[in-house]
């Protein structure tokens, strides 16, 4: 070890993890009790302290919580608003029998509201299949007589889906934002990859399995329907994300990755070694309320003892 010993670098810290931990929860049980919205709390080791990102749009619901704040010393960035995000890729990859990938695109009837489908996944009771994505993404509606609300596919380069995949059952988020799309009809083909057809040498990656996401400063990417393949760092494995009067913790913070418009996309490990198989370690989840950074959720927190993501082991 002594050889080593020399590329060692130490600097000292003001507050312990301890400490960081402490005001973490702190904080986030005064932006419970203050109902603050869209906020994102994290522990920034680099500048050993606790960040706090929010958008002056949100300013009248947050004065509270940030006067409350500002007696433990965080570091509070302001982002500014930005204008949504169309995707600007013209090429068109018609679908292959109407296969739903994952990263491809999904709709509600007339627009209402467009996400990104995560991965297929099947109940062990009757291995009825369905696509998880994101819960919010039906909030808007149209509703069915049911609550329910049906989606439609939308490869890549598309901008308007005609295939009906099915229903999203009214979703359960407080919690966990997530929803499960019941593959309705028949013409829609279910298989267990991520589009990546950007790549014209890998144009899909196959999914061999899962596994936890719990490394901070590893590599991650993701699969969506308006910025593509794209990848990022783990930053942080504890964040609190408080959005629509809802607290969402252990949840991952993942920096330069894009995520507008991608709430619902299948996250994976970084692995040449293993292309083109993948292994899925979460979800993206919602709008990024800070700028340049986006929210994961961890597959741990996804899958129930009722379903299971489909791989490529289970069409042999």
């Amino acid at each position: 070890m002594k050889p080593y010993l020399k590329l060692l670098s130490f600097i000292q810290v003001k507050s312990s993890l301890y400490d960081l931990n402490s005001t973490l929860e702190d904080l986030t049980t005064l932006a419970e009790e203050d109902n603050a919205t869209d906020v994102l709390l994290s522990i920034d080791y680099k500048v050993n302290n606790i960040v706090i990102y929010l958008s002056h749009d949100d300013d009248m619901q947050n004065k509270e919580f940030i006067t409350d704040a500002i007696r433990f010393n965080p570091i509070i960035i302001y982002e500014e608003s930005e204008i949504e995000m169309t995707s600007n890729y013209s090429v068109e990859f018609p679908p292959l029998r109407h296969l739903v990938f994952g990263g491809d695109g999904i709709q509600t009837f007339n627009l209402t509201a467009s996400c990104t489908a995560g991965f297929w996944v099947l109940s062990r009771l009757n291995s009825t299949p369905y696509i998880m994505t994101a819960g919010h993404c039906s909030k808007l509606g149209p509703f069915n007589p049911d609550g329910s609300v049906d989606f439609y596919h939308l490869p890549w380069g598309t901008i308007e889906g005609n295939q009906l995949i099915g229903p999203m059952a009214p979703p359960n988020i407080s919690v966990i934002d997530k929803g499960l799309i019941l593959k309705q009809n028949d013409s829609i083909g279910v298989i267990p990859s991520v589009r990546n057809t950007d790549d014209i040498d890998m144009p899909e990656l196959k999914i061999i399995g899962t596994v936890d996401l719990d490394t901070v400063g590893s590599v991650v990417c993701k699969s969506g329907y308006v910025s593509h393949i794209s990848c990022g760092v783990v930053l942080s494995l504890n964040t609190k994300v408080f959005q629509g009067g809802r607290l969402y913790g252990g949840i991952a913070k993942v920096s330069m990755m894009p995520c507008r418009g991608d709430s619902g996309s299948p996250v994976f490990p970084l692995v040449p070694d293993l292309f083109p198989g993948i292994f899925i370690t979460g979800m993206l989840t919602s709008r990024h309320v800070a700028k340049g950074y986006c929210v994961v959720v961890p597959i741990e927190m996804l899958i129930t003892d009722d379903i299971y993501v489909l791989t490529i082991n289970d069409l042999i």
